[in-house]
């Protein structure tokens, strides 16, 4: 449950956490609250920075629709290997423009910016593949995609 661009309970979740552990160690963001942070903040871990950060995404949420948050977002993550928006990722990962993305690359680039480190895919392909089955998976989930449209996705990356 999103309140204006906050996701109250995965907020929670993460403070527990980080005070179990004595340090920031999880993130309960909504795409919203990750946009303010990279528009307007450090990647510092810090709780003021993070105060800040819900009231940026609030306001964020009272300016623009869902579909331009999201096209900000990805114009503005971090897709590892030095890439800093879908474009470059998609040239530097594919060689190819946007538009001529397969949906096995594009489900593909979906998985990076949670962890970028670990699931690029010049850094570890099997990691790479198991978060784009993860992110196909929730697709699926949401009734974006069929289960079968899913497979043949999968598919696509056996050739």
């Amino acid at each position: 449950m999103h309140i204006h661009g906050i996701d109250p309970i995965s907020v929670i979740r993460a403070v527990v956490h980080d005070i179990q552990a004595l340090s920031p160690v999880e993130g309960g963001s909504t795409i919203t609250q990750q946009l303010a942070k990279n528009i307007y903040f450090t990647q510092e871990k810090k709780m003021t920075r993070k105060i800040a950060e819900a009231f940026m995404a609030v306001a964020l949420e009272q300016e623009l629709e869902k579909d331009d948050i999201l096209e900000l977002y990805i114009n503005t993550c971090y897709f590892g290997d030095g890439y800093y928006n879908i474009k470059d990722a998609c040239k530097g990962y594919f060689k190819k423009e946007l538009n001529e993305m397969t949906d096995y690359e594009a489900t593909m680039l979906a998985g990076i910016p949670n962890a970028p480190s670990v699931y690029a895919p010049t850094k570890n392909l099997e990691l790479a593949k198991q978060r784009q089955e993860q992110v196909l998976d929730s697709m699926v989930r949401f009734n974006t995609i069929t289960k079968k449209e899913a497979e043949e996705i999968l598919k696509e990356g056996e050739t």
